[in-house]
């Protein structure tokens, strides 16, 4: 497995990744935005084969890193991927010195609780109603 940044050329790929792993997907508008403008912005992706198989959209700001999305292909869960593009993430995000690393999670989702979790991340409050669809979001949070 290769992680690599993503690039355009990357983008149908990343779209179907992102339909299969979320209720209210990202657009195509979205993506490209995170890859050819926000200059904030870092997408990782995770190749096997040359073929992408999972992401991680990040951002760094000043000192401060949010994790927007991670995902892997629906048949290659719970094989470590997902755990290998956080761990170049936070690899990444402390390279650059920041002091924490913030995301959100949907309360249902106790499999990324878990991951976020294991790697020191801990829930610190509960945002509410916070998808489209009114599920409850928990804000967690990684100090460096």
């Amino acid at each position: 497995m290769i992680i690599r940044t993503a690039s355009i050329k990357d983008l149908p790929m990343l779209l179907v990744i992102e339909r299969l792993a979320f209720p209210s997907p990202w657009t195509e508008e979205h993506f490209r935005y995170e890859l050819e403008q926000n200059p904030y912005a870092f997408v990782m992706v995770a190749t096997i084969d040359d073929k992408v198989v999972g992401y991680l959209d990040f951002w760094i700001t000043f000192q401060q890193a949010q994790i927007n999305n991670l995902a892997v292909i629906p048949s290659l869960k719970r094989k470590g991927i997902g755990q290998i593009l956080l761990q170049d993430a936070i690899k990444r995000i402390d390279a650059e010195g920041c002091l924490s690393i913030t995301l959100e999670v949907r309360i249902s989702n106790l499999a990324a609780q878990t991951l976020y979790q294991k790697h020191g991340f801990k829930i610190l409050l509960t945002k509410p109603r916070y998808y489209a669809d009114g599920e409850d979001a928990y804000l967690m949070e990684k100090k460096s």
